[in-house]
């Protein structure tokens, strides 16, 4: 069967075009993802490059090997901005123009320029290392959970080994004026870069929308003033905290605060001080808490922790220290320093069939009684106070 490979060169240059057009009108619906532009501009100058590859013999050498193949690692290098920017790291403009700069370096020299091997090995090598460089990228990526990760890091692999294929094939490759109907492996490799492209553009974008979904997700699940989880997300994520606990034979403790005469201090210093207030807090407790311990706000000038693996001791231990800390810290209120204290109830789990509101409503009675006894100051719900709490539950 015979193939016209300039019909498969334009219909690169199309799939370029389309994939950069599309990439590019999903950034213009979300425009603080920024790497879609990169990426569309990747595209763009891809499809820019191929045209003029594709026009040996009707326009100049200069234009069509020199200027084209430049074009086409500069659209590499910008790719992989768009990858670095994706993935929350700082632009390294110098190394994505690397891989140009070096192209019309050695298209300087005129025994690399007049070698098509040499120079087909070279544009290769750009184009490959650029493409390995973007799986690395991806594969130390910051967002786990994207699934679009793994299949475009392997579409990204397989892409480099294809494009190395052109290494070998370099010397049989047509010219202009020869037969343009080559078989075998030339058509392979043009297809591949054809099915790359597009494989490579959809993926992209998927793991664009991907990323906003969970962005949404995230940003439903965080106080947005202390940037600590909210009441929801301390249930959703604490009752399954829970359950592990209390399913391994473990205790579990929770702590309730409520920061002591808050409404005072937005009455006298406006609530824009009452917000730097609860910052200060939220990141005395962040600070002071085990990394496995959960600490959400639920509401207004009230916090929660649950403890896992906690003992009564021990749990009046860490509510000690977050005590002591942020009643330690004097907080700057433009030209004044004040200082704010909390109180704080301490439930321990007492049976297995226990729910994250038992625990929690037993925490909030000692906190009453905390707040009654004076503030700044902890208690702990006695045995009998949950096991009824559980028990009362239990029986609705």
């Amino acid at each position: 069967m015979w193939f016209d490979l300039d019909t498969l060169f334009f219909t690169t240059v199309f799939t370029s075009t389309v994939a950069g057009l599309l990439l590019l009108l999903t950034w213009l619906q979300h425009r603080d993802v920024t790497a879609l532009a990169l990426w569309g501009g990747a595209f763009a100058l891809g499809a820019g490059a191929f045209a003029l590859i594709t026009l040996r013999g009707v326009i100049s050498d200069v234009w069509s090997i020199v200027i084209g193949n430049g074009v086409l690692a500069a659209s590499y290098g910008v790719g992989w901005l768009g990858v670095r920017r994706f993935e929350g790291r700082p632009l390294i403009v110098p190394v994505a123009l690397a891989g140009a700069a070096i192209w019309f370096a050695a298209c300087a020299l005129d025994p690399l320029y007049e070698n098509a091997h040499m120079r087909v090995a070279l544009i290769v090598a750009i184009m490959a290392g650029y493409t390995l460089l973007n799986a690395w990228e991806f594969y130390r990526g910051r967002d786990a959970a994207l699934m679009s990760r793994w299949p475009i890091i392997l579409v990204l692999l397989v892409h480099a080994s294809i494009v190395a294929l052109r290494i070998p094939l370099a010397e049989t490759w047509p010219m202009p004026g020869e037969d343009k109907s080559p078989l075998g492996w030339h058509v392979v490799v043009v297809l591949e870069a054809i099915l790359a492209g597009f494989c490579i553009a959809y993926l992209l974008g998927s793991m664009a929308r991907e990323r906003i979904v969970l962005t949404f997700q995230r940003d439903a699940l965080v106080d947005p003033l202390t940037g600590v989880p909210n009441r929801r997300a301390f249930f959703e994520q604490g009752e399954k905290l829970l359950r592990r606990v209390l399913h391994s034979r473990r205790s579990a403790a929770v702590l309730a605060f409520d920061l002591d005469a808050f409404k005072g201090i937005n009455d006298r210093f406006g609530h824009q001080a009452g917000d730097i207030v609860l910052r200060v807090f939220c990141d005395r407790a962040t600070a002071t808490l085990r990394p496995g311990d959960l600490f959400g706000r639920i509401g207004g000038e009230e916090f929660a922790c649950l403890l896992s693996n906690a003992s009564r001791s021990g749990a009046t231990q860490v509510a000690e220290r977050l005590r002591a800390a942020f009643a330690g810290t004097p907080i700057a209120i433009g030209e004044t320093a004040l200082t704010a204290t909390v109180s704080v109830g301490v439930a321990i789990s007492e049976t297995q069939t226990q729910d994250l509101a038992d625990l929690l409503a037993a925490a909030d009675k000692a906190l009453y009684r905390a707040k009654a006894n004076g503030r700044n100051r902890i208690e702990l719900a006695p045995p009998r106070l949950v096991v009824v709490e559980s028990t009362v539950a239990a029986a609705g």
